[in-house]
């Protein structure tokens, strides 16, 4: 019980998956339940949340006309228009929604999805808008649309302040960082390393791996191939382990990784694990985590994940990456879109396996001191309680 009654969360998420805004969202519900909170989940689409949602006892209600701005549907005239289109009837329907679920407040768990805001103004309800996304790549349109997000809004949660940043005017806008179970990824370590590299043949093997959706430039996978060419040229080897794959209309980006490592030569030491429901196995199996971003992180959940697991991680200076990551202690940053110092950061940890375990011990304390879950859902709920006055 929160105060003298339970909290009534209506929750709305921009996808099924389980990457990481979804994985988020996974764990609040948990957290929620956990202090008996009722939450009403509402996703566009089925998919593998739904059920993992269902089995920590939330309702979930799919809804196809959810207005969700995509990076494809900004880029072309008839994509904006349907945008655009879609919008009213969205409002329409969540605004039926949160009279039936009359909740205590709505939370709009990414900054892409457009008609909760509203409906939640016009209802008079309380409206949380976390903001996870980097949005100075959209230009002009961010200005407008950042108020927007604030002028509908309670409180905005930024997970970083690279995210905060974004906004002009920081009113009404509260820094929460996204936290992880640390006891969750180290306990089981050693026994799901052992099955990993036995299964994958991984034995006597230094393995980097990266970890999240392919996205040319977004997420940089590319980078890491130009890198391991050039490591491979200096007669240095590892196998590299590509956990993920590319969104829904974005398929030709791993069509184009694959096309680049084959080029490259490098065919035999790449491994394609593809998405998975538990990165915990993966991150064991591996020796170093990075994140070659070549456009700013908002922030990292698969970084303080690693972290946790004891991995240290190379990462690009852009945005998140570098609130979590301490240069030189729990890993190692390179100039974003660089191939040769990124190259020269893992020629140094692939050939020294003791400042490997020094940086993954130290990161993996950080992670307990400055990240840890329940902090971070404590620190969401500190606003709940604000925002819906209990």
């Amino acid at each position: 019980m929160i105060g003298r009654r339970s909290l009534r969360v209506l929750l709305i998420n921009n996808s099924a998956d389980l990457y990481g805004a979804s994985r988020a969202l996974l764990q609040l519900v948990c957290f929620l339940r956990s202090v008996d909170a009722d939450v009403v989940v509402v996703l566009p689409e089925d998919g593998p949340l739904r059920p993992a949602l269902e089995a920590q006892g939330s309702e979930v209600r799919i809804d196809a006309t959810l207005s969700i701005v995509t990076r494809g549907g900004l880029s072309t005239i008839g994509g904006l228009a349907k945008l655009i289109a879609r919008f009213p009837r969205s409002v329409v329907r969540m605004r039926r929604l949160i009279r039936e679920c009359r909740p205590d407040l709505v939370h709009t768990n990414t900054g892409v999805i457009l008609s909760p805001a509203l409906a939640a103004r016009i209802t008079r309800v309380p409206h949380v808008w976390h903001i996870r996304d980097w949005f100075q790549e959209f230009g002009a349109i961010w200005r407008p649309y950042s108020r927007y997000v604030q002028w509908g809004s309670s409180a905005v949660i930024c997970i970083s302040e690279t995210v905060a940043r974004q906004f002009r005017h920081r009113d009404r806008v509260e820094i929460v960082c996204d936290g992880v179970d640390r006891d969750e990824f180290a306990d089981s370590k050693h026994l799901l390393r052992e099955e990993f590299r036995a299964r994958h043949k991984l034995e006597g093997c230094v393995v980097v791996g990266v970890v999240g959706r392919i996205k040319f430039v977004r997420k940089g996978q590319e980078y890491l191939v130009h890198a391991a060419r050039a490591l491979r040229s200096r007669g240095v080897n590892a196998v590299y382990l590509v956990v993920g794959r590319a969104a829904p209309g974005n398929e030709d980006h791993e069509e184009r990784l694959r096309r680049m490592v084959n080029e490259c030569g490098l065919g035999d030491c790449f491994l394609w694990l593809g998405e998975t429901t538990d990165p915990r196995p993966a991150y064991a199996g591996m020796d170093v985590l990075v994140v070659p971003s070549g456009q700013p992180e908002p922030f990292g959940l698969v970084t303080l994940e690693a972290m946790a697991m004891g991995l240290p991680v190379v990462g690009s200076d852009a945005g998140g990456t570098a609130e979590i990551v301490v240069h030189r202690e729990t890993g190692l940053l390179f100039p974003a879109r660089d191939v040769k110092a990124l190259a020269d950061s893992l020629e140094l940890l692939i050939g020294d396996a003791t400042l490997r375990q020094r940086m993954g011990t130290a990161g993996s304390a950080r992670v307990e001191e400055h990240f840890g879950l329940q902090r971070s859902k404590e620190g969401i709920l500190r606003v709940y309680r604000a925002v819906a006055g209990l």
